[in-house]
């Protein structure tokens, strides 16, 4: 599939009426009967995704990050299509299994497993645990040691890579939270050596969220590929090297070319620093796979000091703005005039950090006009809350 194939904008007018991916947003009849707050996917813009990851020659697997999200429908999609899953709590676990996957479709990753946690996860036998500290793992041994479970390992080192990202989705630094230092990984050599039911099978790493730069995939993969080469003279299981996801998508951007494109470039990196290493490939995609495919309509409620549009849609919908001063583009469901104007999107709940955007250029508005907030297939419904007790949003899916 051809970038010019794939040029499209997600969005566009025709006859001042707002399409999403080919729809016509005014036709559906939870708009017309719009009551609150409510999310639209399209399956089919999660599927093309799929094949564009899983068109590389090089990756083994690609096991989809369901912190993104844990829609069955959606992760239905990726159960269709071969995919296995990356989960971070016993909850997302027992979701993949309701869905269909087998054991062996996920890896266990996650910095705080609980002791039930890991006891689930083992005795199922799932594919591998992504171990985060020598305490995690010694752990792990004590649990496999006593079920008489054998236990695939992946080792989560952090390369010491500054990303290009916010801070708080950065996780490769020396002191996160996340991960293992590399200083502490004879640490965990030693627990291998003195526990036969636990398996060192992979190299795990993971550099941070919502990265535009490719290029610094590539210095991760660099460095890791000759730690990997080092450790696997002493350790022959070691065949997998688990280089996470993190790839992000422009969120003033709706081009889907250039998404196309960064994919593109994103593997001509790591085909270059993969040359001659021999291992199974395997990636956890979260945002990119499925950010595109979700919008979310709300409605203004008030319109207050002449440029502020106060939205049902609020912070217990979509906590990224509030934060780590994410952006979300807004587009007019209907264009009454061509005129534009800036305004302050602000939400309806009782934090003054429920603001969308201090102050975002739209067509002019008035009361009661609906209003399209794009990219919300990721880290949107999966992060919402109840607070001020507001109904959780209805999520609809088209194909």
């Amino acid at each position: 599939m051809s970038s010019n194939e794939m040029s499209r904008n997600l969005f566009s007018y025709s006859d001042r009426k707002l399409n999403f991916a080919g729809i016509d947003l005014n036709q559906l009849p939870e708009v017309q009967d719009y009551s609150e707050p409510f999310i639209i996917y399209k399956k089919s813009l999660i599927t093309e995704r799929i094949k564009w990851v899983k068109s590389w020659q090089k990756l083994h697997q690609l096991h989809f990050a369901v912190k993104a999200n844990f829609h069955p429908h959606i992760l239905k999609l990726f159960l269709d299509h071969q995919c296995g899953l990356d989960v971070v709590s016993g909850g997302e676990l027992r979701a993949g299994i309701e869905v269909g996957f087998k054991p062996q479709d996920f890896i266990f990753s996650g910095v705080g497993k609980t002791k039930h946690e890991l006891e689930f996860a083992i005795d199922l036998g799932i594919y591998q645990i992504n171990v985060e500290s020598p305490s995690e793992l010694r752990r792990i041994a004590e649990i496999s040691r006593a079920r008489n479970k054998k236990v695939a390992i992946g080792l989560r080192v952090n390369p010491l890579i500054d990303t290009p990202t916010h801070p708080y989705i950065s996780t490769a630094l020396k002191d996160s939270k996340f991960g293992i230092d590399l200083q502490d990984v004879p640490e965990c050599l030693e627990v291998f050596k003195n526990n036969q039911q636990i398996t060192f099978k992979c190299l795990s790493f993971h550099i941070g969220s919502q990265i535009l730069e490719p290029q610094v995939f590539r210095e991760t993969v660099d460095k890791m590929k000759v730690y990997f080469l080092d450790l696997k003279k002493n350790h022959s299981t070691l065949d997998r090297m688990d280089i996470g996801g993190g790839l992000g998508i422009d969120y003033k951007d709706h081009n889907i070319a250039h998404d196309f494109s960064r994919w593109m470039h994103l593997i001509g990196e790591y085909d270059q620093a993969l040359t001659g290493f021999n291992a199974d490939i395997v990636s956890e995609l979260g945002r990119f796979m499925v950010a595109r495919s979700g919008v979310f309509i709300s409605q203004v409620q008030y319109i207050k000091n002449k440029n502020m549009l106060v939205l049902d849609l609020g912070m217990n919908n979509n906590m990224r703005p509030s934060l780590y001063q994410a952006h979300h583009h807004f587009y007019n469901l209907v264009k009454h005039t061509d005129h534009q104007k800036k305004y302050s999107l602000v939400g309806p709940i009782c934090e003054s950090s429920d603001v969308f955007h201090k102050s975002f250029e739209l067509f002019e508005t008035q009361e009661n006009d609906l209003l399209v907030m794009a990219d919300c297939g990721a880290y949107v419904r999966s992060m919402a809350s109840e607070y001020n007790l507001k109904n959780m949003a209805r999520e609809i899916f088209i194909d």
